[in-house]
């Protein structure tokens, strides 16, 4: 259950929803994953501070905690509570504890570091400690553990595939956290981890155990961080000003706002727009790899030349993505390679406010890390704002849930896909546009998912011209009127890349002959000839695929779906 951070009180809301689930759902086994290595606000120090220091801080007056973590073993977070526990433990009348006895559990202590198994033994000792003397003291606070790094502890896995320590590990916890003993007790035990899908599913099973999801910051919390960094530092220099960096630090942690913050202050430098998106996506990558980017593109609707139909469907498209109850989750850009999919999408994302985060090589890089990568995923698209998913050749990113020969993990990387865009909390908050040469190989459940498919093909006649024209004309480009009929032959087989490559050798090669004219360039350049088939191919599929009969280009509005199929497969016989 996602949880937000911080309520009009300042206490982190994390905790309300903490108490909910101990004091009135009776758990006591919480997990906490999500921003774990953030900052909090603690009304009780008055001052951010870390997760671990938030939950000592904020629940210590009402228990006992100690902290363990698998290679430090057992330790507390102030010597109070430390004498609290000796005295529960090695005390016959409650106050007494003979030397010898503080001695014997300080060597247990020690002995823990390194010694995760060892460090368990001792902490349900405590516990049930706890539960003895509290029969006799019944206002006795309960303990409460602090397991850090509980993926490490508790390793994902069925007991087959878990090492023998490991094995032993989660067994003995699970005796533990499943007995009547402690489920009765008022003791809580806390797993905190970054990602739940790193901790053994079946303490998740557990009937007492809850899961909190700490999300990342909103931005009433960026910037009460950043007005009580201000009061106490010397005030950095944004560009933009404090507000808009409040807005692009969506996806940062405060620690991360922290470190950008401090900078600025030390260097005397200005934080730039430019370095804030690069923090962002560093952090990104960090935890979700080379895989993703956050984008904030800058060009507009205004930047596209031609595909004037186009941009009316995809302008009417964006806009109903603006309301729940018309929002699509997802929608297929098809056409043949480089006719400008992802430049149009990223355009309309401007226009509409949208953060882009592409996906690229997801299937290869995350098998067998898929739960989670999209676990951490989702985590970060509930704090980003308005975002569209681009998916370039969307028909390789992700296996089919259906094929006999498709790997489980796959499989499960579809499945999770699948699950998103059915997520009804992310209906026009996230759009997916899954730009493909190859609609056709989608798998069907995500392909019902995509209502609308729209195709992007090359411009035919005088369209063609015009395009070329306007992109030539804004270059600064002239070509006279009497060479265009010979510059259109020689392009026919162009695409709106090949056009974009062409302006480019133009301006290139011009740096040393100005009185160069498009067809000079001609003469010793042109664009290959080596995918005029493929993309011919990946021209008639789009046709196929296509939501708004009007974009289709002339010679292929006559078709029927038969004769269109019947191309297709001849096509597909010469490849």
């Amino acid at each position: 259950m996602p949880v937000k951070n911080q309520p009009k009180s300042g206490r982190p809301a994390f905790l309300d929803r903490l108490n909910e689930a101990y004091g009135f759902r009776r758990k006591n086994l919480v997990v906490l994953t999500g921003d774990t290595y953030g900052l909090f606000w603690s009304p009780a120090r008055q001052a951010f501070v870390s997760l671990e220091q938030l939950v000592f801080a904020e629940l210590g007056s009402k228990f006992n905690a100690v902290r363990m973590d698998i290679a430090s073993g057992l330790s507390f977070p102030d010597k109070r509570t430390e004498a609290e526990v000796f005295r529960v433990c090695e005390s016959k009348d409650g106050v007494f504890i003979p030397s010898h006895r503080i001695k014997s559990l300080r060597r247990m202590l020690e002995s823990s570091t390194h010694n995760p198994l060892q460090a368990l033994v001792l902490l349900q000792g405590i516990g049930e400690a706890f539960q003895r003397v509290r029969s006799l003291e019944p206002e006795l606070r309960p303990l409460c553990a602090v397991l850090q790094f509980s993926g490490a502890l508790f390793p994902t896995g069925n007991f087959d595939r878990l090492s023998e320590l490991d094995r032993q590990r989660l067994v003995y916890f699970l005796n533990w956290m499943s007995g009547p003993d402690f489920q009765g007790s008022p003791e809580l035990v806390l797993l905190v981890n970054h990602t739940k899908a790193e901790i053994n599913p079946k303490i998740l099973a557990l009937p007492n155990v809850a899961h909190l999801e700490i999300s990342l910051p909103t931005r009433a919390e960026r910037a009460h961080f950043v007005d009580h960094f201000v009061k106490n530092h010397t005030t950095p220099r944004i560009a933009g000003g404090r507000k808009a960096f409040v807005e692009d630090t969506a996806g940062l942690t405060l620690s991360d706002l922290d470190d950008l913050l401090r900078v600025a202050e030390a260097t005397g430098k200005r934080i730039t727009r430019d370095q804030v998106v690069g923090e962002v996506n560093r952090i990104v990558q960090t935890q979700l790899g080379e895989i993703v980017r956050v984008k904030y593109p800058t060009q507009t609707r205004a930047d596209i030349i031609g595909n004037h139909e186009t941009t009316r469907i995809f302008g009417e498209l964006f806009q109903r993505c603006e309301d729940v109850e018309t929002a699509v989750p997802a929608f297929i850009v098809s056409g043949p390679n480089g006719s400008g999919k992802t430049f149009q999408l990223e355009c309309f994302a401007a226009d509409s406010g949208r953060v882009v985060i592409e996906l690229s090589g997801i299937r290869g890089s995350y098998f067998g890390e898929t739960d989670r990568f999209f676990e951490l995923l989702r985590w970060h698209l509930l704090t980003l704002g308005k975002i569209l998913i681009l998916v370039d050749e969307a028909h390789t990113a992700f296996g089919s849930i259906h094929g006999g020969s498709t790997h489980q993990t796959e499989k499960r990387l579809a499945g999770n896909v699948i699950k998103m865009m059915s997520d009804s909390r992310f209906f026009g908050k996230v759009v997916w546009g899954l730009m493909t040469s190859r609609p056709d190989l989608l798998d069907p459940d995500i392909k019902s998912r995509a209502p609308v498919q729209v195709p992007i093909f090359d411009p035919e006649g005088e369209v063609r011209q015009a395009f070329l024209a306007e992109m030539l004309d804004r270059k600064n480009i002239a070509v006279p009127e009497s060479q265009w009929p010979d510059l259109m032959a020689r392009t026919a087989y162009y695409s709106a890349r090949d056009y974009r490559n062409l302006t480019t050798e133009i301006l290139a090669q011009r740096r040393h002959r100005p009185e160069l004219t498009p067809l000079d360039v001609l003469s010793g350049w042109s664009a290959s000839r080596s995918i005029t088939k493929q993309r011919e191919l990946q021209s008639l599929i789009a046709a196929r695929h296509c939501s708004y009969p009007a974009l289709l280009p002339e010679r292929y509005r006559s078709l029927g779906d038969a004769e269109m199929v019947q191309r297709i497969e001849a096509m597909r016989h010469l490849h």
